[in-house]
């Protein structure tokens, strides 16, 4: 079947305004036959046929002439047996003895089941960027296949997960499966759930080859309008999907459905590579750098001078597509655009932008090397696409090693953890076996202790939450404050001054973009300044909470004496599984691998986990700085269309463009959204800390318990056996295959 628009543009050269002339047609009907997945009509062929000297048969068997797909090399499989190995270790093994391992055990289980299979998996390729950049084009390129559906008008509407055929699961017979916007009022279908047949079956609205996409993942689809679909999955055989999953996200800013910028924004934030795409026609510009300064904060910080050899921002791929559109893919013409784009870019960053990042790999972010991650891209022209897809390649090469040896450091870590805990438990038992009567004296002086302990626990827990609460006011009122530094006129005209920005379209949007920064970074900042303060006052209430649950003057003396009750992971624990943590995310990133355990639970990104080790709180901090990104995206969007068709007058256009820009802030509210971010953050703290605070106090009840059943009721054969049940668990876990 005829490409009737590649057809037009690439062996023609034209527009749809000149090849209707050329044929003697309407311009509108060109533009519905690009559209349509119906044959040309013959007429119409004879017509194109007569008019261009090409015969029918030629039309009929014209084919854009396809890229070879990325060749790459299969690392995947030594990371692939280090995770089956390990899961298979543990299924068997815990199988033999679920009837004895229940409890703590289960639950470092359930831990350990957690880490590998969310630790080691596949990075993951987004691709984000305006509609109608060729998003589309460029996955069926990579993988080799024509299955992404394609047109001149946007497309993609929802998030598609392309996966290789070998990762489909078997309750999944289907090439695809299309999946529901919500249900039950929750929205986005979870990727991470793609094992459970359960819930899989619960979201599903539709199955069957990739022909569905067209129906349910375009514009053009019938289905498209009942916006039911959310998201959708394909199985395909590509060498590339060996390696990684690639993410097709829906195009930015069509304005036809909220929703698809939502379901953009996150998917993208569980993406550890970001291609961002913008047309070489009008390469960063209606916005476009404000896309990519949201999706720079976003990405995580793969490359660490210290540890790899991973260029600054080597995730990162800023791509000029459709470059052959500049005067026929001149280099030296594409250079010019992308050298304009890319200093309009830095241009518009404040100081301190990448200040996080450097902190976690240890370089600086010059001009040079942000330049360096700017590629063109075709798919009709080879040199035009080569240098980035060489770039790719070695990074989806080199990063199944990486994952490999930081998942094994990371599961070994925490490994050598549990194993502590369970000396810890062996002792107790032992202790028990030894001086019954003294443990009976001492749990006595435990409950005699509680009713002290709990009112004071609960004092604790009200001071924490109006500290909390005191924490979060003053950060809002401080941001409060610099954005009416900042929406000043002289204030605007002393940032013009000094960025040299000159009185012209493309400088006007550099100039919204900067100030939109500012108060971004500003936001961040004040959230990361509460959270380390935060994380001061939590320690402070653990290790309260550690002195009221001890007894300071024993009634009787036991050697080797020590409750084997852990404060921080009980704590910890009630963090598990909360959609967000808030300002405790930066407290769980001191933890080692238990912060990182509540992450990947969480659902961060692989490689933003698993560096927690390498980056710290550095790397917790720059996620939280992250936050709001939407929010101030949409509001220098907003700014930035407002101030398209105001005009630059000579004089003293710096003053009015400062006045205006004000006005605008003002009229899209936009101090009343960001402070409602910044209260919104700090709620969801105080939410996280309740979960954990509870979680805290119930299992130290349930310790009690259960220490007073086994010191009270148990036989010393009884005890025996739950010191070779402790001692059996602690082998096995440390038997792990690593």
């Amino acid at each position: 079947m005829l490409d009737l628009k590649d057809f037009r543009e690439n062996k023609l050269k034209m527009t749809q305004t000149e090849f209707a002339e050329l044929i003697g047609v309407r311009q509108d009907n060109i533009s519905r036959l690009e559209q349509s997945t119906d044959q040309i009509p013959l007429e119409i062929l004879i017509r194109i046929a007569n008019s261009t000297g090409t015969t029918l048969d030629e039309l009929v068997n014209y084919k854009r002439p396809a890229p070879e797909p990325l060749n790459v090399i299969d690392t995947w499989r030594n990371t692939e047996f280090t995770k089956h190995s390990i899961v298979e270790y543990i299924d068997s093994k815990s199988s033999k003895y679920k009837n004895e391992w229940v409890g703590s055990y289960d639950g470092y289980i359930k831990e350990l089941d957690t880490i590998v299979k969310t630790t080691i998996r596949k990075p993951k390729l987004a691709i984000v960027g305006h509609s109608d950049v060729g998003k589309s084009r460029l996955i069926n390129s990579l993988i080799g296949l024509e299955k992404m559906p394609t047109s001149w008008t946007p497309t993609t509407s929802i998030t598609v997960y392309i996966k290789h055929i070998d990762d489909r699961p078997s309750f999944i017979g289907d090439e695809v499966w299309v999946f529901k916007s919500s249900v039950k009022g929750v929205v986005g279908w979870d990727e991470k759930m793609l094992e459970n047949e359960s819930y899989c079956s619960e979201w599903k609205l539709a199955g069957g080859s990739v022909e569905i996409l067209q129906n349910y993942g375009t514009r053009q689809g019938k289905k498209y309008d009942e916006n039911e679909a959310g998201a959708a999955v394909i199985f395909l055989d590509s060498k590339i999907l060996k390696n990684c999953d690639i993410i097709d996200l829906p195009g930015f800013g069509t304005g036809d459905r909220v929703e698809d910028d939502q379901m953009a924004f996150k998917a993208k934030e569980f993406a550890d590579i970001l291609i961002y795409m913008s047309h070489a026609g009008q390469f960063m510009q209606g916005g476009g750098i404000e896309y990519l300064k949201e999706t720079i904060n976003t990405l995580n910080v793969i490359e660490n001078k210290a540890n790899n050899k991973f260029k600054p921002l080597a995730n990162l791929f800023i791509l000029a597509s459709q470059a052959h559109t500049v005067d026929g893919g001149n280099i030296n013409s594409l250079n010019e655009i992308i050298d304009k784009g890319c200093n309009r870019f830095l241009e518009s960053i404040p100081s301190g932008y990448f200040k996080d990042k450097s902190e976690i790999s240890g370089y600086q972010y010059n001009d040079k090397e942000i330049r360096s991650r700017y590629f063109t891209y075709t798919t009709d022209i080879e040199n035009l696409r080569i240098a980035f897809e060489d770039e790719l390649k070695q990074l989806i090469e080199g990063l199944p090693e990486i994952i490999n040896n930081e998942a094994k450091a990371h599961i070994s870590n925490h490994i050598k953890s549990i194993g502590l805990n369970m000396d810890n438990e062996i002792q107790e038992y032992n202790n028990i076996i030894n001086e019954r009567n003294k443990y009976n004296k001492l749990l006595e002086e435990i409950e005699n202790n509680e009713p002290r302990r709990a009112n004071y626990n609960e004092g604790r827990r009200e001071d924490l939450t109006n500290r909390l609460r005191k924490i979060g006011k003053k950060s809002v009122e401080e941001f409060s404050s610099y954005y009416d530094e900042v929406m000043n006129v002289d204030r605007i005209i002393e940032i013009i001054n000094k960025q040299g920005f000159k009185r012209k379209k493309e400088d006007v949007e550099s100039l919204v973009s900067y100030i939109n920064s500012m108060l971004h970074n500003e936001a961040g900042q004040k959230l990361q300044d509460g959270s380390r303060e935060l994380k001061e006052e939590i320690d402070k209430y653990i290790s309260d909470f550690e002195s009221s649950i001890e007894i300071n003057s024993l009634p009787v003396d036991i050697p080797n004496y020590s409750l084997s009750f852990n404060a921080t992971r009980a704590f910890s624990s009630g963090l598990i599984g909360l959609t967000a943590l808030g300002g405790l995310a930066i407290w769980a990133s001191t933890l080692g691998n238990l912060g990182a355990y509540i992450l990947v639970a969480k659902g961060v990104s692989l490689l933003s986990a698993i560096g927690i080790s390498v980056g710290g709180t550095a790397a917790a901090a720059s996620g939280v700085a992250a936050i709001g990104g939407p929010v101030t995206l949409g509001i220098a969007l907003a700014v930035i269309i407002s101030l398209s068709s105001f005009a630059l007058l000579s004089g003293g256009w710096k003053k009015s463009i400062a006045k205006k820009i004000i006005k605008e802030y003002e009229k899209v509210d936009a101090k009343i959204k960001m402070n409602m971010e910044l209260e919104k953050f700090w709620k969801e703290t105080e939410i996280a800390f309740n979960h954990a605070a509870d979680s805290l106090e119930n299992e130290w009840k349930e310790y009690v318990k259960d220490l007073k059943e086994i010191v009270s009721t148990y036989s010393v054969s009884e005890i025996e056996e739950k010191v070779t049940i402790a001692e059996n668990f602690k082998n096995f876990i440390q038997g792990i295959p690593l």
